[in-house]
């Protein structure tokens, strides 16, 4: 019974090797197939899918192989033994499986005549009904097939991936656009942000703001921002922008383009009347003296006529033709009420300290000075 039992065995690791040829077979047609479907969509999307098509072809193979051994091909020992039977032993070896472990004097025959005639199969015979490969030709020539149309469309989709060979233009999705925006500085300062964005079309840049080095003071952006802080909002385009500075002189004044006067110290505008008191002059000689205004906003009301005009006081203008002389108010700030001259000198000199001490002049001190140059 042992001796039958080992020759069972035997048959077995046949069946066994069989059944795992066949499996790899039938596994590397289905990764085959597998693999060029991905490479074909991979080339008609204009994908680079040439590593996925290979992985998806193993892992397909790999799989595919598995399951078929497991749920197919996998024999059984009732398979070894209707296999084994086939070789001419008549059902001997199925009716001495059966009777295994039956000590009577007919199954021991049994044995005896089972075991007598497997002793008497041939190398030739087992060959023959246990061969390697179960494959048909029908099968390997698909599988041959398949392998070669993988490993070409996957080629085919590298090079074209490589630019080698031309993009179909099929089926090609819609790419997203992107767009950069930079911020610059050629002197004077620096940006407190992200100077180089890459955004998706129409996406909002993120603020950035414009810091002026000391001895410096920010004017504008190149694109006339007037603001140190700025966000661009639905940026289609590239969009390059760069924040000029001015240094500003010995005197703590700046000059853009050298169109500022270097001469200005006490009296900013020469021509400009005096603060406290406006006097009227006459344009007519016969007329007499033109009004004289003494408050602090415009022209004297009186107006002069005949021999001597009378004098004007207010705010009003200076009526006839020898009007007063005078001054309005878009040369006050703050509260409509306080001149630039009144407040300068103390702006002025605070702006010397922060400068000398190597501190940065606060936003509301630069916009003083560029709003009182302005007024000039």
């Amino acid at each position: 019974m042992d001796h039958n039992t080992d020759f069972l065995k035997n048959y077995r690791r046949r069946m066994v090797r069989t059944a795992i040829v066949s499996s790899a077979c039938f596994g590397l047609a289905v990764g085959a197939g597998a693999g060029f479907l991905t490479a074909f969509l991979s080339w008609l999307f204009s994908y680079n899918g040439v590593w996925l098509a290979v992985g998806i072809a193993l892992g397909a193979a790999l799989l595919a192989g598995i399951l078929i051994y497991f749920l197919r091909l996998r024999p059984t020992p009732q398979d070894v033994v209707r296999k084994v039977d086939s070789m001419g032993l008549e059902e001997r070896t199925v009716t001495m499986m059966e009777l295994r472990g039956d000590e009577s004097p007919m199954a021991k025959i049994q044995r005896g005549d089972a075991g007598r005639k497997l002793g008497s199969v041939t190398a030739q015979q087992v060959k023959k009904f246990f061969p390697l490969f179960t494959v048909g030709a029908g099968g390997i020539a698909v599988m041959c097939v398949l392998l070669a149309a993988c490993v070409g469309m996957t080629t085919v989709t590298g090079l074209t991936s490589a630019g080698v060979l031309p993009d179909p233009g099929i089926v090609a999705p819609e790419r997203e656009s992107f767009v950069t925006v930079s911020y610059l500085v050629e002197e004077g300062g620096m940006i407190e942000g992200e100077e180089e964005q890459i955004l998706s079309a129409g996406e909002n840049a993120t603020p950035v703001v414009a810091v002026a080095e000391d001895g410096w003071i920010f004017v504008r952006w190149s694109d006339g921002g007037k603001t140190t802080q700025r966000t661009d909002y639905a940026v289609t385009a590239d969009l390059v922008v760069t924040a000029i500075f001015e240094e500003i002189d010995e005197d703590g004044e700046g000059e853009e383009d050298g169109s500022m006067s270097d001469d200005v110290e006490g009296d900013y505008d020469q021509n400009a009347p005096e603060a406290d008191e406006n006097d009227g002059a006459g344009n007519s000689g016969d007329a007499g003296d033109g009004g004289e205004g003494d408050g602090d906003g415009s022209t004297g009301e009186g107006s002069g006529q005949g021999s001597g005009g009378q004098e004007g006081e207010g705010n009003g203008d200076g009526q006839g033709e020898g009007a007063g002389g005078g001054w309005t108010d878009n040369n006050q700030i703050i509260d409509g009420s306080t001149d630039y001259r009144d407040v300068f000198e103390t702006y002025y000199d605070l702006m010397l300290d922060i400068l000398e001490n190597g501190g940065t002049l606060p936003p509301e001190l630069i916009e003083f000075i560029e709003r009182y140059f302005g007024s000039l």
